[in-house]
């Protein structure tokens, strides 16, 4: 391990920044030294006492309108952190189960499907979506898109890249975008324009 960098919060406590020098990934052990616990050559001073476990440093979740259902934006939000995180299997596992939870809410809160049962498959649901006019073609061809490249994270067994796992949280935030956030701003100018007299209900 080579230290870069390291914090000292007084006289006893610190955190030191350690890269591998293998795979040079980083992380952060908390200890007591006392001065710089550097060397000359930007090592680590292995005399010094450090913690054995790294400090786990929490990443920040993006932030979603409260248009977007709390489960959903809850699963992308815990999506988006383990890609951040580099565990890029996980996050495509979880934005696909939020494409899943969103469609399926779609018949909680669509009158139109109050009497129907959303489909167990994904993609059939997605598909059924798309032909009973609740979704129009582009939204069901980018949800079917998402879900499938989210199958090959569940199911594949080459290992789910993170260029794989960024494009998903892209096509998923896009997709979130369609079904809440979107309508809901239409919905709210609209109702603007209705209470103004501009429009009729």
């Amino acid at each position: 391990m080579i230290a870069r960098g390291f914090v000292q919060y007084d006289s006893l406590n610190s955190e030191v920044f350690l890269a591998c020098q293998s795979c040079m990934r980083g992380s952060i052990y908390d200890g007591q030294p006392q001065g710089n616990p550097l060397e000359q050559s930007g090592a680590l001073d292995i005399s010094r006492s450090y913690g054995r476990e790294p400090v786990l440093v929490h990443v920040a979740s993006p932030l979603l309108p409260a248009t977007v259902p709390e489960r959903v934006a809850n699963l992308f939000k815990e999506a988006a952190i383990c890609r951040r995180s580099h565990h890029y299997e996980a996050a495509g596992a979880i934005f696909r189960k939020t494409i899943d939870v969103a469609t399926k809410h779609l018949f909680a809160i669509d009158p139109r499907l109050a009497e129907r049962k959303p489909a167990d498959a994904l993609r059939s649901r997605i598909k059924a979506l798309g032909e009973l006019r609740i979704l129009d073609q582009e939204v069901v061809e980018l949800a079917d898109v998402a879900a499938l490249d989210g199958n090959d994270a569940v199911h594949d067994i080459d290992p789910y890249t993170a260029q794989e796992a960024e494009a998903l949280e892209d096509l998923t935030s896009d997709l979130l975008d369609r079904l809440f956030i979107r309508p809901a701003k239409l919905e709210a100018v609209r109702a603007k324009q209705i209470a103004a007299g501009q429009r009729k209900e």
